[in-house]
C-alpha cells in the first residue's frame, strides 16, 4: 500500500512539474538554464522519500522487509562543464532512523529546458552499524558505496526538485542476525534545493 501511495504522489507531482515546463513565455528569460561554461554552482537541497531492504536469501524461504522513512540534508558543488554537461558532489546527512553521513559524485545532463538526468556513485556512512557489509561480519566497516539516479527539475534561477533512487552495491547484513540476512537498501526521494 505504501509503495502504491509514493508512486501515485511521485507521478502526479511529475507531470505537474512537465506540465508547468511547458508553459513557457515569451518575456521570460531562461538564460540561467544554459549556465557559462567552466562555472561553479552551489546550493543546498533537502529530501525525503522511503529506504527499504529485504533479505530474500533465509535459510527459512521467508522474505523480510525493514521500510523507513528518511530525509536528507546535503550541500552541493556543482562544475558545469558546459552548457548541458555537469559534474556534482555533494555531502550530505540523514535524520530520524538512521543519521548515515553521505558523500556523492555525479555526472548530470540536460536533455530539455528545465530538466537533467543524472548518475553517480555515493558512499554511505552508517555509524549506527546497524546494517553491515556482508563481507565484514566484525562490524568494522561503516562505509557503504552506492549507485544512485535521478531526475532533476529547474523551477526558477534558484529553485530545483530532484527525483532519486539509490540502491546498495554490496548486500548488508543485519548486525543481529550476520549470517541469516544478506539485502541491499533501496531509497527513492523527492527533494527541493537552492542555489546560492
Amino acid at each position: 500500500m505504501k509503495k502504491n501511495v509514493l508512486a501515485a504522489m511521485l507521478l502526479a507531482i511529475s507531470c505537474a512539474l512537465f506540465s508547468c515546463a511547458q508553459e513557457k513565455t515569451s518575456n521570460e528569460d531562461l538564460s540561467y538554464l544554459f549556465p557559462e561554461p567552466k562555472s561553479w554552482d552551489f546550493g543546498v537541497q533537502v529530501s525525503s522519500g522511503v529506504e527499504q531492504v529485504n533479505y530474500p536469501n533465509r535459510p527459512d524461504n521467508h522474505v523480510f522487509n525493514d521500510s523507513y522513512f528518511v530525509s536528507r540534508l546535503s550541500f552541493f558543488t556543482q562544475y558545469n562543464i558546459d552548457e548541458k554537461s555537469a559534474l556534482r558532489s555533494e555531502i550530505g546527512a540523514g535524520a530520524f532512523n538512521r543519521f548515515a553521513p553521505t558523500v556523492s559524485f555525479q555526472y548530470a545532463y540536460q536533455f530539455a529546458p528545465r530538466w537533467t538526468v543524472y548518475a553517480g556513485i555515493g558512499l554511505d556512512i552508517d555509524f549506527n552499524n546497524t546494517y553491515l557489509n556482508a563481507s565484514q561480519d566484525s562490524g568494522q566497516r561503516v562505509i557503504n558505496p552506492r549507485f544512485q539516479f535521478g531526475v532533476r527539475y529547474q523551477a526558477s534561477k534558484r529553485i530545483f526538485f530532484d527525483l532519486r533512487y539509490e540502491q546498495d552495491i554490496l548486500n548488508r547484513t543485519k548486525k543481529q542476525d550476520l549470517i541469516n540476512s544478506m539485502g541491499r537498501f533501496r531509497t527513492i526521494t523527492l527533494g527541493a534545493g537552492f542555489k546560492f
